[in-house]
């Protein structure tokens, strides 16, 4: 697998570590969890996989320290807010994680393994992974965060009835639990547990008849008095960050029991997943004395005046300080250098004047404490980088201390530590070791500001920022990136070219940087031709972006190729084009990947000029259309009429639109009018799950979880000389090749009469499926149902399905 994308992104969601303010209740229960030293770490194989019930549970409830494992940032899944797919939607699922944590209090980790797609069994999932690779960095997090608890979300035989990447993760959690109880050396944790539930049993009915047996019974429906709200409600706003997998919660009231089951480990007496193990301080040598300090603070605690404890916290932040032992002491003073500074109300920023810069750019940056407590502080010095400014001043009681620094851009281009190198379908690599398994790439911009107390040190660390005022949502905090000098981008990622065809494309250069110059060249394969060879530039402004056009010309004969732009300036060749994603629950992140578009010279005939396209969950096919100049007009389901689509060559709904759209629950009926009236309907893939009605045709069709996920699995054409594989291109088992990820998903397995079924097609030991594509005469005009995944195939270039696609829409 090639370089795909360099991907910038926050250390933490939005701003976490520069307002300090909390309540007095959120920094009392912080001053409880300081007092507890125990662990879990949850392990499932995606982002929308993990248990936030159980996670916020022992986070909030217990106060353990309690981290996710997803060994996969869900780049295969499908997004449901937005176009963007594999590596830009592992971006958007990775800080949907984060901001789920920010939540319910947990951590965030990952391996490198690539989610490829769906996976109907371990076995598959384990061969395209690297298993040794996943297993040796799973050992290295579990060493790492040292959890007395493990829980996983699946069961490593449940096999054929989940996802393969669901069974698979269970599998290497145990293993390396097993490896570890050999190693005399390693970490031990004490249990491994597995979060069942009814679904595991394959019904309410079958779980309830099920002996409990080696399960622990929890009620996690319980109610936090100093957050105000039961876990459930914490659990719920937390699962809702998922939002790209449409995973918006409402919380349940009442008990909720989950069901903790035994896998490996010390038996349990009694219904308590740390019975035996030690959580006090006196598991670290010389840490009696310092939980004693604790608690004293915990009782005299004073909720209208919490900057009363501060000088108590140095105090035991100083007998921190002089622990032997590592694990447990740095845990323990980052915890409680923040609470220091959220007792004293302190807010800290290390601000950015620009929002992006490039290498070698002034960058001016402001930092900025307020000291609002009676409590006298001295902000002794701040450091980054190899930079180190003595400050030595004394903070007066709400008077902003402000300092402002000038200096220029050294780092290098912020980038994904799993992006950077070249990978496999099942992994990504890095060169860099340490990296493994953080949420995010560290950044190189992080200041530490050392503060004391009479004497006593404390600190605040932070990352660069930049901050403006939206009208709308009011102050917005995003992470200062470090970019390439200019960015360069083709108007669409793929091309179609018919045979000799000549097509003007346009490049265009953003110069992110105060200026650029150079020389702009567009590289094609040796049987194209393109003019001119190059194109001189000077853009002044950072932002400005100018368009450049080149004439290119197809060979005669069928070919696919890669179309390169590049610019050298100053010597160096700058070949990034740039994506901004922003969402409002996420932070903006800007998505860097080599600048290049697939050309495909194919002899493809449209039969087809103006098209309706309902929009469903979002995908990129309209835009594939528009860029072969078909004119594409998008409807929201809500507002289509007769009228409207009687001007239309053919209507396509777009992917899981009878699941998101509530419209089509009663406007469905004009699609079927639209089709008697002498219509050419497409309607592409929904799932069998969450249906905002049963009615996806006016003919029976019934959905179900058939999916052939192998992208190279054998197509039986079932009726060569049907019209609609002949006309306006023939359609052959060729048409079938170079195909991207899978062939389709949630076919039907039940249909009228009335449909003719096109295709045959299976994965490899699976009975054959026939409901990729089903076709049917309703009144004069043309219904197809079809479950082959063209979103992913038409942004990808993938030729036959092009051709395949525009014979399902032109005109009978």
């Amino acid at each position: 697998m090639k370089i795909r994308f360099l991907i910038f992104f926050s250390l933490e969601l939005f701003s976490l570590g520069t307002s300090n303010a909390q309540s007095s209740s959120a920094i009392y229960k912080q001053l409880q969890k300081l007092n507890f030293l125990g662990s879990v770490l949850y392990l499932a194989a995606h982002p929308d996989d993990e248990n936030t019930r159980v996670i916020s549970y022992f986070s909030n409830h217990v106060l353990a320290r309690t981290a996710y494992l997803s060994l996969t940032r869900g780049d295969g899944g499908q997004n449901l807010i937005g176009s963007e797919l594999r590596e830009g939607l592992g971006l958007i699922r990775t800080q949907e994680l984060m901001a789920a944590r920010n939540v319910d209090g947990g951590l965030q980790y990952f391996t490198m393994a690539n989610d490829f797609g769906y996976s109907k069994n371990p076995e598959e999932t384990l061969s395209i992974w690297d298993k040794e690779q996943v297993l040796d960095q799973t050992l290295s997090r579990i060493q790492q965060f040292k959890p007395d608890v493990i829980i996983n979300r699946f069961s490593s035989d449940s096999g054929g009835r989940t996802h393969g990447h669901h069974t698979a993760s269970a599998m290497i959690s145990e293993w390396v639990f097993d490896q570890l109880q050999n190693d005399e050396n390693a970490w031990h944790p004490q249990r491994l547990f597995h979060n069942t539930s009814w679904f595991f049993y394959g019904s309410r009915e079958n779980f309830e008849r099920t002996s409990k047996k080696g399960m622990l019974a929890i009620d996690m429906g319980v109610f936090d008095p100093i957050a105000g709200k039961t876990n459930t409600e914490i659990a719920a706003i937390s699962r809702s960050q998922h939002k790209s997998q449409g995973f918006g919660s409402a919380p349940s009231f009442g008990e909720r029991i989950e069901y903790l089951q035994l896998v490996k480990g010390k038996q349990l007496s009694q219904n308590d997943p740390f019975e035996g193990i030690n959580t006090s301080w006196t598991r670290v040598k010389g840490g009696a004395t310092i939980g004693e300090a604790v608690q004293k603070i915990i009782n005299g605690f004073d909720f209208s005046a919490p900057y009363k404890s501060a000088l108590a916290l140095v105090e035991v932040k100083a007998m921190l300080d002089q622990l032997e032992e590592e694990h447990w002491k740095q845990i323990k003073i980052d915890e409680i250098n923040k609470i220091i500074i959220a007792c004293l109300g302190m807010e800290v920023q290390f601000n950015a004047g620009i929002p992006f810069g490039v290498k070698g750019e002034k960058l001016p940056i402001k930092l900025l404490v307020n000291n609002p407590s009676p409590v006298s502080v001295k902000i002794e010095k701040a450091q980054w980088l190899d930079a180190v400014l003595d400050l030595n001043k004394t903070l007066g009681q709400n008077q902003l201390f402000s300092k402002n620094i000038d200096t220029n851009i050294t780092a290098t281009i912020s980038s994904p530590y799993w992006l950077l190198e070249s990978g496999t379908p099942g992994m990504y690599h890095t060169k860099n070791k340490d990296w493994i398994g953080k949420a995010n790439t560290p950044n190189p911009y992080v200041a530490a500001v050392i503060f004391s107390i009479e004497g006593k040190k404390f600190r605040a660390v932070l990352p660069l920022q930049y901050r403006t005022t939206d009208p709308v949502r009011g102050e917005i905090v995003t992470p200062f990136e470090v970019l390439p000098e200019a960015s360069l981008k083709l108007n669409t990622p793929v091309i179609l070219f018919a045979h000799g065809e000549s097509r003007k494309v346009k490049v265009t250069v953003k110069n992110l940087g105060p200026s650029t110059t150079g020389t702009l060249r567009l590289k094609a394969p040796q049987s194209w031709e393109v003019a001119p060879s190059s194109v001189t530039i000077k853009l002044q402004g950072k932002g400005n972006e100018v368009d450049y056009y080149f004439k290119v010309k197809a060979p005669q004969k069928s070919t696919v190729g890669i179309l390169k732009p590049s610019l050298v300036s100053d010597g160096q060749s700058i070949n990034f084009s740039l994506q901004e994603i922003s969402y409002d629950h996420i932070p903006k992140q800007y998505l860097v990947s080599p600048a290049s578009a697939k050309i495909v010279a194919l002899n493809l005939k449209m039969g087809v000029k103006k098209i309706a396209y309902i929009e469903g969950a979002g995908d990129l096919i309209p835009d594939a259309l528009n860029a072969l100049g078909v004119e594409v007009e998008k409807m929201d389901a809500a507002n289509i009429t007769l009228e409207r689509l009687n001007n239309f060559d053919a209507v396509i709904v777009g992917i899981r639109a009878f699941n998101v759209k509530e419209a089509l629950a009663y406007k469905n009926k004009i699609l079927w009018d639209y089709v008697a009236a002498g219509g050419n309907l497409l309607i592409q893939y929904n799932t069998s799950r969450r249906l905002k009605t049963n009615e996806l045709s006016p003919l029976h069709l019934n959905l179900s979880r058939d999916r052939v996920s192998n992208e190279k699995a054998g197509v039986k054409i079932l009726n060569p000389n049907h019209p609609i594989l002949n006309q306006p291109n023939t359609i052959t088992e060729e048409d079938f090749e170079g195909w991207v990820q899978e062939r389709g998903l949630y076919f039907p397995n039940q249909w009228d009469s009335k449909f003719t079924p096109l295709f045959e097609m299976n994965d490899e030991g699976e009975s054959p499926k026939k409901g990729a594509l089903l076709v049917a005469q309703f009144g004069k005009g043309r219904l197809v149902y079809t479950g082959l995944s063209f979103f992913r195939q038409l942004p990808a270039g993938v030729p036959g399905a092009y051709r395949l696609f525009f014979n399902l829409i032109a005109k009978p």
